[in-house]
C-alpha cells in the first residue's frame, strides 16, 4: 500500500535514515555534507564511500544479518546480541519493532545503511550534472557517476531484499513534494532499471576503480559492469518471499546473468584498529565455534546417518538436546566425533574437524532459552581468518562466489524443468564430498550406500526418508553460501518455503522513521506469519521528533564505538 509523505516529516526521515552518508569520506574529522561537496576530490571521495554501505549491509554484524541468519535455521545461538535471542525463538514470535527494543538495530540499521549510501551517491551525481568537474576537464566524471549509479541501485536492491516497502529517491527527487512509499517489488524494479542503466554507462565509458574503493579491486570498467550483471542476478534471485512468488521469477534472464558476471569477488580486509571500514564480521563472528556459532539441528541434521536427528524430531520443541551424529560418506563433516560416534568404541583421537565442519564436545549456549537450539556441530570454513589472532579481520575475504552463482542457475534450471541441468550444477560439489550424484529424475531418491546411509535426508522428516533432487539443490546451497553476504541462507530459505512457520519474511519499516512519518508501527512473524499477512502491532507507545533526533545521533555513536571495537569476544557476548 502507498503511503503519502510530505515535509516537514520526510525532511527529518532524512536526518535519521541518512545519518551515515558522510561516515566513510576519507577524511577523519568526518566532514559535513557542505565541506564533503567543497572540492573535486571530496565529491569523489563521497561517491567513493557509497559502495562501503552495500559492504555494510553485507557483511557488518550490528544489523539484521546475525538474527535472519539464525531465522533461516542454518545458524544458531542464544545470546541477545543482534537479536538472535528473541528473533530464533521457536514458536517464532512478531518481531518487536521498537525504538525501546535493546537491539532495534536489527530494523534500522540496513534502512539508514541504505539510505545513506544513496544520499552520497546522490549527492556526488547531482554535484556533477550542476558542472562539477572530477580531474582535469572533467575526465573522471563519467567513473564517478557510473559508480555511484550503481550504488543507488544496489542500494535500492537491497532495500527491496530486506524489507516490505521503501522509499524510492535519487538526485531527482524533489523533497519540497509528496513522496511515497511503495512495496517492495516496485522498489525491486527501480533497482533492476537503475543497474541496467549503470552496466550500460560502465560500458560505455574507460576508466578504472581506484584499488581502495572496493578494497583490492582496481577493476576496469568492463569489470565492474560485470560485477552489476552478478547483482542482477543475485538481486532477482533472492527477491522472492514465497515459493509461489519464485515461481513468477525471470529464471531465463536469472541464469544469463549469473553465467555472464564476474563470479569470484574478493575483498581484502584490514585491521579494524585502523578506523577501516573493510572489515566481515560474518566470517569473524558468526562462524566462531567457541563463541557466537553453531549448525541449527534442522541443517545438520539431513546429513545425519545415525538416525539421532530423526529421534530429535520426534519430541516436544522443547524438549529437545543436542545429539551427537554420524555422517556417512560426506567428507566435508567429521569422520567422527572427537570422544566417538555418538559416544561410543572409536578412539577419541580420531578426528573432530574435517574440511568443511566441526564437531565441538561442549554446549557453550543457555539451556533456559531452548535446548533445542544448542548443538555440537559448527562451520569452520573461515577458521584460518578468524583464529589468526583476537579481532585481526585482515586478509582476502569472500564477497561473491562462483558457488553462489552455480546455484542460482541450478535452481532456475529446476524450476523451469531441466532437472538433469540442475543435477550436473549440484553434482559437482557433491561429488567432491565423497557423495553419488543426485538423480536427474525429480521424484527419485538420492542413492544410498551398502549401508543404507543417504545424504541428504528429508529436512523435518521423521522417518528420515532419502531426500530427492530438490533436497538435494537445498542442502548444497546451504553448504556453499554459508556467509558469503549477508542474508543470503535467509533469502533461500523464504523463497522455497522451508523456514520455520510463523518466520517473518522481511523486516518492516523501523519503529523510529514510522514515528517520525507520524504512522502507525507494525510488525511480522509470529501467528501472522509473513509478508502475506496483515501486520502484527506490537505494544509500542509512539516517540516524539525529539526522539528520533535523539536515535540519529546515538546510531552516529554506535557506528564509531563499532569500528573501533577491541575488547576480547567474550566481552562482547550478551548474555
Amino acid at each position: 500500500m502507498k503511503k503519502k509523505l510530505t515535509l516537514p516529516a520526510f525532511a527529518l526521515a532524512l536526518v535519521v535514515g541518512f545519518s551515515g552518508c558522510d561516515l566513510q569520506v576519507n577524511n577523519p574529522n568526518e566532514p559535513d555534507r557542505a565541506r564533503a561537496l567543497a572540492s573535486p576530490d571530496d565529491v569523489e571521495s563521497l561517491i567513493a564511500s557509497s559502495y562501503q554501505q552495500v559492504w555494510a549491509m553485507g557483511h557488518y554484524w550490528d544489523n539484521a544479518n546475525f538474527a535472519f541468519n539464525h531465522m533461516s535455521s542454518r545458524h544458531t545461538a542464544t545470546w541477545g546480541n543482534n537479536g538472535q535471542n528473541d528473533l530464533g525463538r521457536e514458536p517464532r514470535e512478531p518481531m518487536p519493532n521498537s525504538t525501546s527494543y535493546r537491539w532495534s538495530y536489527v530494523f534500522s540499521e540496513h534502512w539508514s545503511d541504505a539510505y545513506g549510501g544513496i544520499s552520497a551517491a546522490s549527492d556526488g551525481i547531482r554535484a556533477i550534472d550542476e558542472g562539477l568537474e572530477i580531474g582535469d576537464g572533467g575526465e573522471r566524471n563519467a567513473r564517478a557517476r557510473a559508480f555511484a549509479v550503481a550504488n543507488q541501485a544496489l542500494l535500492s536492491c537491497l532495500l527491496a531484499l530486506w524489507y516490505d516497502q521503501a522509499f524510492i529517491v535519487d538526485e531527482t527527487t524533489d523533497l519540497t513534494g509528496e513522496l511515497e512509499t511503495v512495496d517492495y517489488n516496485a522498489v525491486f524494479a527501480h533497482a533492476m532499471g537503475v543497474l541496467n542503466e549503470a552496466e550500460s554507462a560502465a560500458r560505455a565509458a574507460s576508466f578504472s576503480l581506484e584499488p581502495t574503493w572496493i578494497n583490492g579491486n582496481a577493476w576496469d570498467n568492463n569489470q565492474w559492469a560485470d560485477y552489476l550483471v552478478s547483482w542482477k542476478a543475485r538481486c532477482a534471485a533472492n527477491m522472492p518471499r514465497t515459493d509461489a512468488e519464485a515461481a513468477g521469477a525471470n529464471w531465463s534472464q536469472i541464469i544469463a546473468d549469473a553465467q555472464n558476471g564476474i563470479r569470484d569477488v574478493v575483498v581484502v580486509g584490514e585491521d579494524r584498529s585502523s578506523d577501516t571500514a573493510w572489515f566481515d564480521d560474518l566470517k569473524a563472528k558468526a562462524q566462531q565455534n567457541g563463541t557466537w556459532h553453531r549448525m541449527h539441528m534442522d541443517w545438520v541434521g539431513m546429513a545425519d546417518q545415525s538416525g539421532e536427528y530423526q529421534d530429535w524430531l520426534t519430541f516436544q520443541t522443547s524438549k529437545r538436546t543436542a545429539r551427537k551424529m554420524a555422517f556417512g560418506d560426506d567428507k566435508r563433516f567429521p569422520a567422527v566425533n572427537e570422544d566417538g560416534v555418538l559416544g561410543e568404541s572409536v578412539s577419541p583421537t580420531a578426528a573432530s574437524t574435517g574440511p568443511r565442519h566441526r564437531y565441538n564436545a561442549n554446549i557453550i549456549f543457555i539451556a533456559s532459552r531452548g535446548t533445542y537450539r544448542q548443538s555440537h556441530y559448527g562451520d569452520a570454513r573461515y577458521d584460518h581468518y578468524t583464529l589468526s589472532c583476537n579481532f585481526c579481520e585482515s586478509g582476502d575475504m569472500e564477497e561473491m562466489t562462483s558457488q553462489e552463482m552455480d546455484h542460482y542457475v541450478a535452481e532456475a534450471r529446476y524450476r523451469m524443468g531441466d532437472f538433469a541441468g540442475a543435477a550436473d550444477i549440484i553434482n559437482v560439489t557433491r561429488m567432491q564430498a565423497g557423495l553419488p550424484p543426485a538423480p536427474s529424475n525429480p521424484t527419485d531418491a538420492v542413492p544410498s550406500n551398502g549401508a543404507g546411509e543417504c545424504t541428504p535426508r528429508k529436512r523435518y522428516d521423521v522417518q528420515g526418508r532419502c531426500g530427492n533432487l530438490r533436497d538435494a539443490m537445498w542442502f548444497e546451497h546451504f553448504e556453499n553460501v554459508f556467509n558469503v553476504y549477508g542474508g543470503l541462507e535467509f533469502f533461500h530459505g523464504r523463497r522455497n518455503d522451508i523456514l520455520p512457520a510463523g518466520t517473518a519474511l522481511q523486516l518492516p519499516m523501523p519503529a523510529g522513521d514510522l514515528e517520525v512519518l507520524q504512522r502507525d508501527i507494525y510488525t511480522f512473524g509470529g501467528s501472522a506469519g509473513g509478508a502475506a499477512g496483515d501486520p502484527t502491532p506490537p505494544s509500542v507507545v509512539p516517540g516524539s521528533f525529539d526522539s528520533a533526533l535523539q536515535r540519529a545521533t546515538y546510531s552516529l555513536e554506535r557506528l564509531r564505538a563499532h569500528q573501533k571495537m577491541s575488547r576480547s569476544r567474550e566481552d562482547l557476548v550478551v548474555r
